[in-house]
């Protein structure tokens, strides 16, 4: 603990200080380093929707292709559906075969899409016969000897939004070994299927709790809960290492110590009221936030700001990209920018609302980021303008900046000379850049 002066910047730059003494940056692929966006994609339900095929799985990687999107998460690919059959990893046979989803994943791979199959180790699913027969012995445990209150997730239908048939999910001990052996076990499989990487839904919580005080698991009781996080996911790297170097491991919403072994963590955010403390303490960490709208240019632009991937999610990721193409073209024109700039706005350093001001009518104007370039001697502002109808007029000053500076925006990537003032359309962004 230290003193500090200033606000949240300054009092975070003492744990970002302690951080570099203990972090380091996790093994990633080399095609999730760089500017790409994906497509989550939801195929069942924990009530038998059965939406898609497994065969019919090119299609929409053909489509990605066509908009130049990278990567497919495909959510309820397993036996149970979303949410459900927990923590069984074998594929949905009212879908497909195991062969058919193989060789599905392999022609997706063959066109440059990745897929990232959706998992989840956290719970198991009380409705199923494993449960009561086994898994129940590696839950978190009460004082009394109860495991924990499964909650479940009810979504859009009448029964599931009234109650009946919500799937009761336990929390499991994932500081027991035993349970860790069986999760490294369902892991695997998703490995053998020859997809790109996971997204592990939901390891950054246990449900609400946060000890387990059975004496059987092997482990100090009670324990804290989220002391098993990192063994669990050690496991998987080890199993990686020997399987597939290449491979993605991803999560929802990891806090920082995860983030030495989870490459990629998705979020879901309201653009509109932000404190980047997360992006703060980890610029150039790969953080993905879900844009659901059909003209979503607000969520775009924070992506731009704050050096977010882009997970496109038509219908609450029960579309396809042509299901909202002003969203995509805006997006894929945010993705050319950065791509074409990535030095600033990428691979820079994020600095927040740091080094730089924006003004508009002599008003500070707070919708904007600053970027220490990668070569630390220049800076870009990246500045939105969220109004849905109103186009504003800013002026961008970076601190002791005696450089020419230029500026470009999503809709035109050639740099023009910036002299004072620039104007910003509604719902749209600039990024002012010293020369």
């Amino acid at each position: 603990m230290n003193p500090y002066s200033g606000d949240w910047h300054q009092g975070t730059d003492n744990y970002k200080s302690w951080r570099k003494t203990w972090y380091k940056q996790p093994q990633t692929p080399e095609w999730a380093l760089g500017v790409y966006s994906w497509l989550q994609l939801h195929i069942n339900s924990p009530e038998q929707e059965w939406r898609i095929q497994f065969k019919d799985l090119p299609k929409y990687a053909e489509e990605c292709v066509r908009y130049g999107v990278s990567a497919i998460q495909l959510v309820g690919w397993n036996n149970g559906g979303q949410d459900g059959g927990n923590p069984s990893h074998d594929p949905d046979p009212h879908m497909g075969t195991w062969q058919e989803l193989k060789d599905a994943i392999a022609a997706c791979e063959k066109m440059g899409v990745h897929i990232i199959l959706f998992n989840k180790y956290t719970w198991a699913d009380q409705t199923t016969e494993w449960f009561h027969k086994e898994l129940i012995k590696y839950s978190i445990k009460t004082p009394y000897g109860d495991h924990g209150a499964g909650g479940g997730y009810s979504y859009q239908t009448p029964t599931q939004l009234a109650g009946i048939n919500t799937h009761p999910l336990i929390p499991m001990c994932q500081n027991d070994e035993r349970w860790r052996e069986i999760a490294d076990r369902e892991f695997v499989k998703s490995i053998v299927l020859g997809a790109s990487g996971m997204l592990y839904d939901e390891c950054q919580h246990h449900g609400g709790s946060n000890y387990c005080f059975d004496k059987t698991h092997g482990h100090h009781v009670p324990v804290y809960s989220f002391y098993g996080d990192i063994p669990l996911v050690k496991g998987f790297r080890e199993i990686i290492a020997r399987k597939n170097p290449d491979y993605l491991i991803s999560g929802e919403a990891c806090y920082d110590f995860e983030n030495q072994y989870y490459s990629l963590a998705y979020f879901r955010i309201d653009p509109y009221w932000q404190t980047q403390i997360k992006r703060y303490i980890n610029p150039n960490g790969a953080i993905m936030v879900a844009a659901t709208g059909f003209n979503d240019r607000v969520m775009l632009n924070a992506c731009l700001r704050y050096r977010y991937i882009i997970s496109y999610e038509p219908f609450n990721f029960k579309g396809k990209l042509s299901d909202f193409p002003m969203t995509v073209e805006y997006g894929k024109k945010v993705d050319a920018l950065r791509k074409q700039y990535r030095d600033y706005v990428w691979d820079g350093e994020f600095r927040d609302v740091l080094e730089a001001s924006v003004t508009e009518d002599g008003k500070n104007y707070p919708s904007y980021s600053v970027y220490r370039h990668a070569g630390g001697n220049k800076h870009a502002v990246v500045v939105v303008n969220n109004d849905a109808s109103k186009e504003k007029t800013v002026e961008v000053k970076i601190d002791g900046s005696t450089q020419p500076m230029v500026y470009v925006t999503p809709e035109n990537l050639m740099p023009q000379s910036y002299t004072g003032k620039v104007n910003i359309p509604a719902k749209s962004a600039v990024v002012v850049m010293e020369k």
